[in-house]
């Protein structure tokens, strides 16, 4: 370029040195034009920079907030259900944790009686009083309504449980007073462990099972998830349609088992237990807690399982010499619900349908609620006065307290397997022998259920109790079967004598 000028200049008859310096001057300008653009652009840059960084510190500001208005209940203090998905499902765990499924017990009449105000504030009331209960990493999240799941940060199964305890006075001790009441509710509350490969959905139903069993027991209740309970929930998951429970009855698979009850000092076979089983097809024989409640559709059809063979076979056990009683369970709502006619005798036939009361056991499940107290104490002493007797069935569970045995009239105590078969611990053994000696009193006599070991049989023998049943002694079978062997063993036993 510089050539170029200079030829320029001399065809032009510029003198040289003035044409240089003319070159020299242009490329200052362009230089300094340059340098100016190229600082313009580095000033736009350092503004753009700076407010690129100020949008930036806004944004993420706002996802601050954003993320803990997602994490937080917009109510209480407890962390939102997707903070704890996030927490549970979004990070790798390398070690277990556990899980308590918090629901509070009749919460809804909170709101009903005194408004949503004050259920609000007994709401947020309550998870302050939960969050305080937590250890250092654990936190309470709300999953809806007055549900609560609690993260217990590597927390074994069984320390899980001991805590939960924690947690349900925290929930007992959050009372209100509203108009000079004192506003206070119980938790029912479901454990089970978070393991590292497990899901939260699919920790929080083995929880729900375990809360829902809380709740059937009498709420205000704690129920660790073990073995027993998953085995339960997964039956449920696995059961029938109510379709297909009603084509069973029509097609007669819903049948009657018996279980023999034996006197253990007389060495024989005093009663047996009706139990109703689903028999498939294929052989497979279901359990009651796998249909049992999805027989009510059935009923409305107006089919039923076959109570009227099921009563001939309880007649035919009674007419033996010595005879055998038959034992039934009786439901809540017949209990709830019996209105007793005035005419006596006609009402009893009606009910007992052909069995002769002297040898009719009706068993109450000790978890069952109770709505009349009254009522159901006036029933069980119509009964009793026909010659009825009744039981408390499945003692040690449910309710667990003598409050019930002290106040309905009972002829039968029935100790559930759970009691038997823990047998080995002191405190339990002391529960046993007490009760022996408070029947003595009493004048109820008492049957140990789930006998499955011989160890078991002889330990429920040392403590003094002369009637049991279970496995061991004899297995649910057709009530033909057990008729046949009941005759059988007393004919060996009248020969060898």
């Amino acid at each position: 370029m510089h050539d170029f000028v200079l030829r320029y200049g001399r065809e032009m008859g510029f003198n040289t040195s003035i044409m240089t310096l003319i070159f020299h001057v242009l490329f200052l300008v362009l230089l300094l034009v340059a340098l100016a653009f190229l600082l313009y652009m580095l000033h736009r840059g350092r503004v753009e920079r700076r407010k690129m960084r100020r949008l930036i510190d806004r944004l993420r500001l706002s996802n601050s907030k954003l993320s803990r208005y997602v994490d937080l209940d917009d109510l209480t203090a407890a962390q939102s259900r997707r903070y704890l998905v996030d927490r549970i499902d979004r990070h790798k765990r390398r070690e277990t944790h556990a899980l308590l499924y918090v629901d509070l017990d009749e919460f809804k009449t909170v709101n009903d009686t005194y408004g949503h105000d004050v259920g609000d504030a007994l709401l947020i009331k309550v998870t302050d009083a939960m969050v305080a209960a937590c250890r250092p990493g654990d936190f309470v999240a709300r999953l809806g309504g007055d549900e609560f799941c609690v993260f217990l940060k590597g927390c074994d199964l069984e320390s899980a449980g001991q805590v939960a305890r924690r947690f349900l006075q925290a929930v007992v001790e959050a009372d209100m007073e509203v108009a000079g009441r004192r506003v206070i509710r119980t938790a029912s509350i479901g454990v089970c462990e978070l393991r590292p490969d497990q899901s939260m959905e699919d920790a929080l139903n083995v929880a729900d099972a375990a809360l829902y069993e809380a709740k059937s027991k009498g709420k205000n209740q704690i129920l660790v998830a073990d073995q027993d309970v998953v085995l339960r929930m997964r039956q449920k998951q696995s059961r029938p349609s109510a379709e297909e429970v009603g084509a069973a009855l029509e097609n007669g698979e819903i049948t009657y088992f018996v279980q023999p009850i034996f006197d253990l000092e007389q060495d024989r076979i005093e009663g047996v237990e009706a139990l109703i089983r689903w028999v498939k097809p294929d052989g497979e024989i279901l359990l009651p807690g796998q249909f049992l409640d999805l027989m009510a559709d059935s009923y409305k059809r107006g089919v039923r399982p076959p109570l009227e063979e099921a009563n001939a076979a309880a007649i035919g056990f009674s007419k033996l010499d010595p005879p055998i009683y038959c034992g039934w369970n009786i439901s809540s709502k017949f209990l709830n619900n019996t209105v007793l006619p005035g005419a006596d005798a006609e009402w009893l036939k009606a009910l007992l349908n052909g069995l002769p009361p002297e040898m009719t056991v009706f068993e109450i499940v000790e978890s069952t609620v109770i709505e009349n107290p009254e009522a159901t104490k006036t029933l069980i002493n119509r009964l009793r006065s026909k010659g009825v007797r009744i039981a408390l069935d499945d003692f040690g569970i449910g309710m667990s307290n003598l409050e019930r045995l002290l106040e309905y009239p009972i002829d039968i105590l029935k100790i559930d397997r759970s009691f038997v078969q823990s047998l080995t611990q002191e405190s339990r053994e002391g529960i046993m022998r007490g009760l022996v000696e408070m029947s003595k009193t009493m004048g109820f006599e008492i049957i140990a259920e789930g006998i499955e070991t011989q160890n078991q049989l002889d330990l429920v023998r040392a403590v003094g109790i002369t009637h049991a049943q279970g496995y061991f002694l004899g297995k649910p079978g057709t009530a033909d079967y057990w008729l046949e062997e009941i005759l059988r063993r007393r004919s060996q036993k009248t020969t060898s004598e």
